[in-house]
């Protein structure tokens, strides 16, 4: 399905240029504005206890998409936003160019987002962490990369390790120094290893 020699920064298509530029203004306004920052959390932030009842002037179904937007901190900020401008470069090429290709991907990383938030609720329902960032979509765009270099074989040599990672990472449990949405990763990743090729039989740009 693609080149395995082709360096993951290179023609990066338009549609992971626009999402990656609007999650580091976003972010990077919000580290710099102590005003914007909870006006992000307030609207962004996914915290699963208030998933349908949400308190204050927000509506509940915004974060579960608005998280993608909202970072813990600048380190949190740099490298979510690195990882979807590779990733997400790897998954989106195989689209092609031009509207539905560049919608294909956006909405491909919607479901992944939406599947880390719906994984997190099941597993900690009760739970008044704030979950934030973009890793949600981008554990989807990590597997999804496996399968546009590799087919089933190259998805395994990307989902598989993350998936370890993320299970040791849930056997740490409060040991951590900071919380860690695991689940919210294995959600996204489970959503791009099944809908990928799905998306890309719908929507890849065909010339």
């Amino acid at each position: 399905m693609g080149d395995s020699r082709q360096p993951l920064f290179n023609d990066v298509p338009v549609a992971v240029i626009w999402l990656t530029t609007a999650v580091a203004l976003t972010g990077v306004a919000a580290e710099l504005s102590v005003p914007l920052c909870d006006l992000a959390f307030e609207w962004g932030a996914f915290v699963p206890a208030y998933a349908f009842d949400r308190p204050g002037p927000s509506v509940a179904i915004a974060p579960w998409l608005l998280h993608v937007f909202v970072h813990g901190s600048w380190l949190h900020l740099a490298m979510n936003t690195m990882a979807l401008l590779a990733f997400g470069a790897a998954t989106a090429r195989p689209f092609g160019r031009g509207f539905r290709a560049s919608a294909g991907f956006l909405l491909f990383f919607v479901v992944c987002a939406l599947a880390g938030v719906a994984a997190e609720l099941l597993v900690d329902p009760a739970s008044r962490i704030p979950m934030v960032g973009a890793s949600t979509g981008i554990s989807g765009c990590l597997v999804a990369s496996g399968w546009a270099r590799g087919g089933v074989r190259g998805m395994l040599s990307m989902a598989l390790p993350w998936l370890l990672i993320n299970i040791v990472l849930a056997l740490a449990g409060t040991q951590m120094w900071i919380a860690i949405a695991w689940a919210a990763h294995v959600g996204g990743l489970v959503a791009g290893a099944i809908f990928y090729p799905l998306f890309l039989a719908a929507f890849r740009q065909r010339h």
